[in-house]
Protein backbone atom coordinates (compact mmCIF):
# COMPACT_ATOMS: atom_id res chain seq x y z
CA UNK A 1 0.00 0.00 0.00
CA UNK A 2 1.65 3.06 -1.12
CA UNK A 3 2.09 6.12 1.71
CA UNK A 4 0.57 9.73 0.90
CA UNK A 5 1.95 12.26 2.69
CA UNK A 6 0.26 15.07 4.55
CA UNK A 7 1.70 17.58 7.22
CA UNK A 8 0.87 17.14 10.60
CA UNK A 9 0.56 20.12 12.29
CA UNK A 10 2.25 19.75 15.54
CA UNK A 11 6.07 20.10 16.20
CA UNK A 12 7.05 16.77 15.41
CA UNK A 13 6.00 17.24 11.25
CA UNK A 14 4.63 13.44 10.98
CA UNK A 15 3.29 11.47 7.94
CA UNK A 16 -0.22 9.96 7.70
CA UNK A 17 -0.48 6.91 5.97
CA UNK A 18 -3.75 6.29 3.38
CA UNK A 19 -3.74 3.16 6.41
CA UNK A 20 -3.82 5.88 8.75
CA UNK A 21 -6.64 7.84 7.36
CA UNK A 22 -8.99 4.78 6.89
CA UNK A 23 -8.57 3.62 10.57
CA UNK A 24 -9.22 7.29 12.02
CA UNK A 25 -12.21 7.12 9.92
CA UNK A 26 -13.51 3.88 10.83
CA UNK A 27 -13.35 4.53 14.17
CA UNK A 28 -14.93 7.94 13.90
CA UNK A 29 -17.81 6.17 12.27
CA UNK A 30 -18.11 3.40 14.92
CA UNK A 31 -17.55 6.42 17.46
CA UNK A 32 -20.59 7.98 15.98
CA UNK A 33 -23.29 4.64 16.36
CA UNK A 34 -22.12 4.09 19.55
CA UNK A 35 -23.25 7.92 20.63
CA UNK A 36 -26.23 7.64 18.55
CA UNK A 37 -29.44 6.70 20.90
CA UNK A 38 -31.11 3.57 20.07
CA UNK A 39 -34.55 3.72 18.33
CA UNK A 40 -37.41 2.57 21.11
CA UNK A 41 -39.31 -0.42 19.48
CA UNK A 42 -42.83 0.19 18.60
CA UNK A 43 -44.87 -3.06 19.82
CA UNK A 44 -48.28 -1.81 19.55
CA UNK A 45 -50.57 1.45 18.56
CA UNK A 46 -53.43 2.47 17.81
CA UNK A 47 -56.47 4.96 18.66
CA UNK A 48 -58.87 5.75 22.03
CA UNK A 49 -62.27 5.06 21.70
CA UNK A 50 -64.28 7.01 24.10
CA UNK A 51 -67.12 5.22 26.04
CA UNK A 52 -69.43 8.04 26.47
CA UNK A 53 -69.52 12.03 25.70
CA UNK A 54 -71.12 14.76 27.93
CA UNK A 55 -71.78 18.34 25.71
CA UNK A 56 -70.80 17.27 22.43
CA UNK A 57 -67.50 16.29 23.65
CA UNK A 58 -66.19 12.47 23.84
CA UNK A 59 -64.70 11.04 26.88
CA UNK A 60 -61.47 10.30 25.08
CA UNK A 61 -59.43 10.18 21.93
CA UNK A 62 -56.09 10.66 20.98
CA UNK A 63 -53.53 8.18 19.39
CA UNK A 64 -51.19 6.03 21.44
CA UNK A 65 -48.62 3.38 21.53
CA UNK A 66 -46.70 0.78 23.27
CA UNK A 67 -42.71 0.91 22.80
CA UNK A 68 -39.63 -0.78 24.44
CA UNK A 69 -36.71 0.99 25.09
CA UNK A 70 -33.85 0.74 27.31
CA UNK A 71 -35.46 -2.88 28.44
CA UNK A 72 -38.83 -0.90 29.59
CA UNK A 73 -42.25 -0.47 27.79
CA UNK A 74 -43.58 2.79 27.78
CA UNK A 75 -47.21 3.83 26.62
CA UNK A 76 -46.83 7.00 24.60
CA UNK A 77 -50.11 8.92 24.39
CA UNK A 78 -49.88 10.94 20.95
CA UNK A 79 -49.63 15.14 20.94
CA UNK A 80 -53.90 14.37 19.92
CA UNK A 81 -54.69 12.64 23.37
CA UNK A 82 -57.51 14.34 25.42
CA UNK A 83 -59.48 12.99 28.25
CA UNK A 84 -62.56 14.40 30.34
CA UNK A 85 -61.40 15.29 33.91
CA UNK A 86 -62.26 12.73 36.71
CA UNK A 87 -60.73 12.52 39.86
CA UNK A 88 -59.60 8.80 39.72
CA UNK A 89 -59.19 8.00 35.89
CA UNK A 90 -56.79 5.43 35.80
CA UNK A 91 -55.14 3.20 32.70
CA UNK A 92 -55.53 0.04 33.06
CA UNK A 93 -53.72 -3.34 30.50
CA UNK A 94 -57.11 -5.47 30.65
CA UNK A 95 -57.24 -9.10 29.45
CA UNK A 96 -60.44 -8.67 28.14
CA UNK A 97 -61.51 -7.49 24.76
CA UNK A 98 -61.81 -4.07 24.12
CA UNK A 99 -65.31 -4.15 22.76
CA UNK A 100 -66.36 -5.73 26.31
CA UNK A 101 -64.75 -3.86 28.57
CA UNK A 102 -67.38 -2.09 30.94
CA UNK A 103 -67.32 0.23 34.01
CA UNK A 104 -68.26 -3.44 36.09
CA UNK A 105 -65.45 -5.60 34.31
CA UNK A 106 -62.60 -2.65 33.59
CA UNK A 107 -60.41 -3.54 36.37
CA UNK A 108 -61.09 -7.30 36.44
CA UNK A 109 -57.86 -9.07 35.96
CA UNK A 110 -56.12 -6.39 34.49
CA UNK A 111 -52.80 -4.31 35.71
CA UNK A 112 -52.55 -0.78 36.82
CA UNK A 113 -50.30 1.37 34.81
CA UNK A 114 -50.54 4.91 36.27
CA UNK A 115 -53.34 7.43 37.84
CA UNK A 116 -54.03 10.03 35.22
CA UNK A 117 -53.06 13.78 35.92
CA UNK A 118 -52.62 15.07 32.70
CA UNK A 119 -55.75 15.34 30.28
CA UNK A 120 -54.36 16.40 27.07
CA UNK A 121 -51.18 16.34 25.06
CA UNK A 122 -48.39 13.95 24.89
CA UNK A 123 -47.07 11.61 27.87
CA UNK A 124 -45.11 8.47 28.54
CA UNK A 125 -45.64 6.47 31.05
CA UNK A 126 -43.85 3.43 31.94
CA UNK A 127 -45.51 0.11 32.28
CA UNK A 128 -44.65 -2.11 35.32
CA UNK A 129 -41.61 -4.16 34.94
CA UNK A 130 -42.30 -8.30 34.02
CA UNK A 131 -45.32 -7.21 32.45
CA UNK A 132 -45.99 -9.88 29.69
CA UNK A 133 -48.15 -8.03 26.83
CA UNK A 134 -49.36 -11.44 24.99
CA UNK A 135 -51.50 -11.60 28.18
CA UNK A 136 -53.86 -8.78 27.37
CA UNK A 137 -56.17 -7.28 25.12
CA UNK A 138 -56.77 -3.78 25.48
CA UNK A 139 -55.92 -0.47 26.71
CA UNK A 140 -58.35 0.93 29.24
CA UNK A 141 -58.75 4.55 30.79
CA UNK A 142 -61.88 4.02 33.42
CA UNK A 143 -62.57 6.11 36.52
CA UNK A 144 -62.55 3.41 39.22
CA UNK A 145 -63.84 5.22 42.18
CA UNK A 146 -67.27 5.83 40.54
CA UNK A 147 -66.64 2.51 38.23
CA UNK A 148 -67.05 4.65 35.26
CA UNK A 149 -65.44 3.39 31.85
CA UNK A 150 -63.94 6.57 30.14
CA UNK A 151 -62.47 4.74 27.04
CA UNK A 152 -60.31 2.25 25.59
CA UNK A 153 -58.28 0.57 22.59
CA UNK A 154 -57.79 -3.19 21.42
CA UNK A 155 -53.94 -3.74 21.45
CA UNK A 156 -53.83 -5.79 18.72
Amino acid sequence: MSSMAWPCNDKKQGIFTMKNIILAVALAALGALAAAPAQAAELASGSLEGAFSSWGKSSLQGDWKIVEDGGAQYIELGDNFKAKKGPDVKIFLSPTASAQVTGNNAVDGSVFVKLISDFDGSARIEIPAGTDLSEFESLVFHCEEYSKLWGSSPLR
